[in-house]
């Protein structure tokens, strides 16, 4: 099975074949959907609804996590209103821990959708910073998103530890040498 095959066959027939990159924030109180570089409402494959975001919003560089690097995206929104910029400022449980997801859709000469929705990032977002340049009332609202593997090194919900242990399996006694065997060297097999 070919991937964007109806893509690859309008490109292959000579017809036009537009390209976008769309958004979606999972954010705590809705989920918000944005295509980069255009105006009105865009409907993909899947039959969403996505709002542009004109020439105002942009997506940072999006890398791939190597030699165990969890990189960051940017995502920025220039000329905000203030309804927006107040709901930025406060936003702090509405961003925190949320879904972020960049995906490709595209589309033929009158926009109507080419195969389906490919995801090309999935993240967690962290924090929404706001920035003015001095003396314009002209506002920008940078949204930070991690990889999802950006919390990979925490222990999930406990430690390998006696006293973990124990509070989730009263008497078991599996553990008690934990702290005792973290710098301690084993001689095996001894002859």
């Amino acid at each position: 099975m070919a991937i964007f095959s109806a893509t690859v066959a309008a490109a292959l027939a000579g017809r036009t074949v537009r390209r976008e990159r769309l958004v979606r924030f999972d954010f705590k109180s809705e989920s918000l959907r944005l295509w980069e570089g255009g105006h009105g409402t865009l409907r993909t494959a899947d039959g969403q609804m996505w709002a542009g975001a004109g020439q105002l919003g942009q997506i940072g560089d999006i890398e791939s996590s190597i030699g165990g690097t969890a990189p960051t995206v940017e995502f920025s929104l220039s000329g905000v209103d203030p309804t927006v910029l107040a709901k930025a400022l406060s936003a702090s449980d509405e961003v925190k821990g949320r879904l972020v997801e960049v995906y490709l859709q595209h589309f033929n000469e009158d926009w109507s959708p080419l195969d389906g929705l490919y995801q090309t990032f999935s993240g967690i977002m962290d924090r929404m910073p706001v920035s003015a340049p001095p003396g314009s009332p002209t506002r920008t609202i940078k949204l930070v998103a991690e990889t999802i593997w950006t919390q990979r090194g925490f222990a999930p919900f406990s430690y390998i530890s006696d006293r973990d242990q124990k509070r989730l399996h009263p008497g078991d006694r599996g553990c008690e040498q934990v702290a005792a065997m973290a710098s301690k060297t084993i001689q095996w097999p001894v002859f």
